[in-house]
């Protein structure tokens, strides 16, 4: 077992550094298949972004509103937000789209993160790894980004 020990050792090296999340893999590949009924379901709920109160917002346009991400996965994750539901980038104005990046690019660098870096992630559709069908575009920075987030 132990001969190939270098093929090991660069597992346990990629999976200390997070380059391999095996935990992950399995997830994403049991949830695969239900995706689209996630859709189906997110759908015919109201969207959980209609509940976030006022005072919670971190910033706002007139279309548009920001909101610090619950689970975070970097120093800086906040949500940028349209007011009005729209389920994805697709059906979204583009006059809206713009305003929701401007916002983000504010809080970006009022954030201090504007220079060293950060990443916009914008979930479309089931391949796409969308649960909430109400566009949502993810701004996350403050560490560095790797392939897998």
């Amino acid at each position: 077992m132990w001969k190939n020990w270098r093929i090991w050792a660069a597992v346990l090296i990629a999976f200390a550094i997070g380059q391999l999340d095996p935990i992950g893999e399995i997830y994403w590949k049991v949830a695969e298949w239900k995706l689209p009924q996630i859709k189906v379901e997110s759908l015919s709920k109201p969207s959980p972004f209609e509940g976030i109160p006022h005072q919670k917002w971190i910033g706002e346009t007139e279309h548009a509103f920001a909101v610090n991400d619950i689970n975070p996965v970097a120093p800086v994750h906040f949500l940028v937000v349209p007011k009005h539901r729209y389920t994805s980038i697709l059906e979204t104005p583009p006059d809206v789209v713009s305003e929701m990046v401007q916002l983000g690019l504010k809080l970006v660098r009022e954030r201090g993160v504007a220079d060293s870096g950060f990443r916009i992630v914008i979930n479309t559709n089931p391949q796409g790894s969308q649960t909430v069908y109400h566009l949502h575009m993810h701004f996350i920075g403050g560490r560095q980004m790797r392939d897998k987030g």
